[in-house]
């Protein structure tokens, strides 16, 4: 497997928020992100892009990253796929 490149502390912070994952070609990424956008999105976080073209290039996949991050969540919740219509709710919020 070939890992991305990124401070400890960083691969901490997204492996906290379930934000790497695996490619078929066995390298990791970042959801939502093939290997050469993941390591553009890595530097770029740390270290903000001067030129407005990266800049722009960065918050497009920021956008599609945190899809796929929350596409995920919503796969991956606690429901067993045996309720019946919407949750009932006992109290408004």
């Amino acid at each position: 497997m070939n890992m991305l490149e990124m401070p400890e502390a960083q691969r901490a912070e997204l492996q906290a928020r379930s934000a790497l994952a695996i490619d078929g070609r066995g390298q990791e990424v970042l959801l939502g992100m093939n290997a050469e956008e993941s390591r553009f999105y890595i530097a770029c976080m740390q270290q903000t892009p001067a030129e407005p073209a990266q800049r722009d290039r960065y918050a497009e996949l920021k956008v599609r990253h945190e899809a796929a991050r929350l596409k995920l969540a919503s796969v991956d919740d606690e429901s067993t796929g045996d309720e019946e219509g919407p949750p009932h709710l006992t109290h408004k919020f």
